[in-house]
């Protein structure tokens, strides 16, 4: 494979995972206001289609922005991505442990690390900033649950504006300067 190969690939590749984040960020901003259900199998199926775009769009994010986001950007996003992969799927309690709860926490933790390091290097602000936002209304559900909603919410539109941004300031051939 030659050098234009790969930049040609993950060019694709950034732009299927900017299409995942705006997709994944509107349906999370959607189910804020669908109530929840028990053993729904129709709302399991959408949070795991929202969690997919979730994870295929901070893919996107990091892939995109990965040489100035350094080491601890790397750390970051593979903590972010342990986190929302643990919560893909049904999210029933095991052994006594809610792991999506334990999921979720590590994937916006990491997110909000993420975050920091976009905002060091100036990039993604608006959304770096929403993310932060994310990470603090879901520390606050432990004293406010309806916080839980603010962290949807700024976590969706975070997501949509990445993914936006992702299509609008990365062209095709960005990846492909080296070949």
């Amino acid at each position: 494979m030659t050098a234009a190969d790969l930049g040609r690939r993950t060019a694709a590749l950034v732009r299927a995972g900017a299409v995942a984040a705006i997709a994944a960020g509107a349906l999370r901003i959607a189910s804020t206001f669908i109530p929840y259900e028990p053993n729904s199998a129709g709302l399991e199926t959408l949070y795991g289609v929202i969690d997919l775009g979730l994870m295929f769009g901070l893919v996107a994010v990091y892939i995109a922005n990965a040489e100035a986001l350094g080491m601890a950007g790397l750390a970051f996003f593979l903590l972010a991505l342990a986190g929302v992969a643990s919560i893909v799927g049904p999210d029933a309690p095991a052994f006594g442990i809610d792991f999506y709860r334990i999921g979720a926490l590590v994937f916006v933790a990491g997110l909000a690390g993420l975050s920091v390091q976009l905002l060091r290097a100036g990039l993604m602000r608006v959304s770096a900033v929403l993310w932060l936002g994310t990470f603090a209304a879901s520390l606050l559900t432990a004293v406010a649950p309806q916080a839980f909603i603010a962290a949807g919410l700024a976590i969706g539109a975070g997501y949509v504006l990445a993914g936006v941004e992702l299509l609008r300031v990365r062209p095709a051939n960005a990846f492909t300067a080296a070949a």
